[in-house]
């Protein structure tokens, strides 16, 4: 694919192991649903969710049980969403000025080595000294991916969906180790935003942000998981 701006994928390897590379922690977090226009995350299947992780859902869902025979069900988990967008939306502000700084320093010839980057959010996503050192990496990734894509040849049947899941598709799962690694109600958002984002920025017809969304939780987060154990 020609795309203005943007290093040759194909001469770097196909996968970002940053468990090799950085001593990434597993991360044990399931598959995100699909929908069309929001994302939802399955209960835990299993017995390795971490204690906070864990005290969290049974005090939410102690609340959600409290709510439901007081009819304020819905007043307390739309409160619950408004406060950890809110949160997120910081974050990600927080964060951007870096994430510039780290597309500037990966571009050069007015290529931006996106590999490059993926390594450098891996190298932070690893830093246990880094607060919400996922939501770090994850700013990079997603600004910089916007940033690269929204110059390549988009035309109606190929737009920006198109350019990062053929990217994705190559075996570059370092937004997708991302997600997996932060908490799953915070996921949903970033990745929510992260789409509409896209959709602002591109109007062409082509892969839809419903279908970039189901290989997105059906088959790059499961490789993620993989590329980190």
């Amino acid at each position: 694919m020609a795309v203005e701006g943007i290093n040759a994928f194909h001469n770097f390897s196909n996968a970002v192991n940053f468990h090799q590379a950085t001593g990434t922690a597993r991360s044990d977090k399931k598959s995100i649903s699909t929908q069309s226009q929001h994302t939802s995350l399955p209960p835990k299947k299993d017995n390795t969710t971490p204690i906070v992780v864990g005290a969290i859902a049974l005090a939410a869902l102690g609340t959600g049980i409290y709510a439901h025979k007081t009819g304020k069900l819905g007043d307390i988990f739309s409160t619950r969403t408004q406060r950890l967008t809110k949160k997120v939306n910081k974050l990600i502000n927080q964060y951007m000025n870096k994430a510039k700084q780290v597309i500037n320093e990966n571009t050069h010839g007015g290529m931006i080595n996106l590999p490059g980057i993926d390594e450098a959010a891996g190298r932070r996503s690893a830093d246990i000294n880094k607060t919400e050192r996922f939501h770090q990496a994850a700013t990079w990734l997603e600004e910089a991916y916007k940033t690269a894509f929204s110059k390549a040849q988009l035309s109606d049947g190929k737009n920006m969906f198109n350019y990062i899941h053929e990217y994705m598709k190559g075996g570059k799962t370092a937004l997708a180790q991302m997600y997996v690694q932060m908490p799953e109600a915070e996921a949903n958002i970033r990745i929510n935003k992260f789409l509409d984002d896209i959709k602002q920025m591109d109007n062409h017809t082509g892969m839809t942000a419903e279908e970039f969304l189901k290989d997105l939780t059906d088959v790059f987060m499961p490789q993620a998981r993989e590329a980190i154990k």
